[in-house]
């Protein structure tokens, strides 16, 4: 992969909004697409639905909770273990998943299926694997122990 300190400042300013957009672009693209809801069975939709605003409260919590220590790029100068943390490692991205998943399934998209599990959920895991290596990096053992506390 790379190392975050080697790049410039552009290319972190480049890397701050594109990730990100990452998640919004399908969610952009599908509200224009058309609609099957529930892919054919709209009794479906409503617990979709709930998933996706369940992902949304776990994400927005974990955003929440991270405060000032927020970071697109891996890196931290602390352990935050407080909220939901204490009991997931990275709740941000579980939550965009199943915001994602929940969103998508509800409107029966195909589109936004195939780019939640070939983008999303493999860009979460990357990211995920990126700061778990400068957490142990840096907080070693004090991480491991939280590490081995904690699901995903």
């Amino acid at each position: 992969m790379f190392e975050h300190k080697n790049l410039t400042s552009n290319q972190r300013f480049l890397l701050d909004l594109s990730i990100p957009s990452m998640y919004l672009l399908p969610l952009l693209i599908v509200f224009f697409l058309p609609k099957n809801f529930g892919f054919g069975n709209e009794d479906l939709v409503p617990y979709s639905l709930l998933i996706g605003l369940s992902g949304l409260a776990l994400w927005i919590a974990g955003m929440a909770y991270l405060g000032k220590a927020l970071r697109v790029l891996p890196g931290a100068d602390s352990i935050v273990a407080r909220g939901v943390y204490r009991f997931i490692r990275h709740p941000i991205y579980v939550g965009i998943v199943f915001t994602h998943f929940g969103l998508f399934f509800a409107c029966g998209s195909v589109f936004g299926m195939v780019f939640l599990f070939v983008i999303i959920v493999p860009l979460n895991v990357i990211r995920a694997q990126l700061e778990e290596k400068a957490m142990f990096a840096k907080f070693d053992d004090q991480y491991r122990s939280y590490h081995d506390s904690t699901w995903f």
